[in-house]
């Protein structure tokens, strides 16, 4: 594997097979990258929180494939539970959780993109991500991630 890429870019520009999201049972409307992918696959995941079909829990996994709106291929949404509380060992667990879903659905080139959280910033992510791929990042030949708050126009 290559080296654990930081950039700067929004949750919908970023490149690879997969762009890897958490979205959460607390945040309603959604919030951050989840938002912004949402927004660009015309709230397909929001309808499915609507519907009652998904809710934010952790383990949950929501795939959609990009409709021509997103640089990657597919966007994978991974269930967070609750963002108010979030520590930091709690979102290197869901880390690892994100990698354990991408290296079971096959991707090799990944991005993944977070919301800046008190208890996870960019160092401590990047720490974070690098710890967890050691561990489940078997057969990941890129990984990127994001931790912008800005949105693309």
């Amino acid at each position: 594997m290559k080296p654990l890429q930081r950039v700067a870019l929004p949750a919908d520009s970023l490149p690879g097979e997969s762009v890897v999201a958490l979205y959460f049972t607390d945040q309603r409307p959604l919030e951050g990258p989840a938002a912004l992918l949402d927004w660009r696959l015309d709230g397909q995941l929001t309808r499915m929180l609507l519907d009652g079909d998904v809710r934010g829990r952790a383990g949950e996994h929501v795939m959609l494939q990009n409709n021509g709106k997103l640089k990657a291929n597919w966007v994978l949404f991974v269930g967070g539970g609750k963002w108010h509380g979030l520590c930091q060992e709690t979102h290197a667990a869901l880390v690892r959780h994100m990698l354990s879903v991408v290296h079971q659905a096959g991707f090799k080139d990944v991005s993944l993109t977070f919301m800046p959280h008190a208890e996870a910033g960019p160092d401590v992510l990047q720490q974070q991500i690098e710890n967890a791929l050691v561990v489940e990042g078997a057969g990941i030949e890129v990984c990127r991630f994001s931790c912008e708050s800005i949105v693309s126009v």
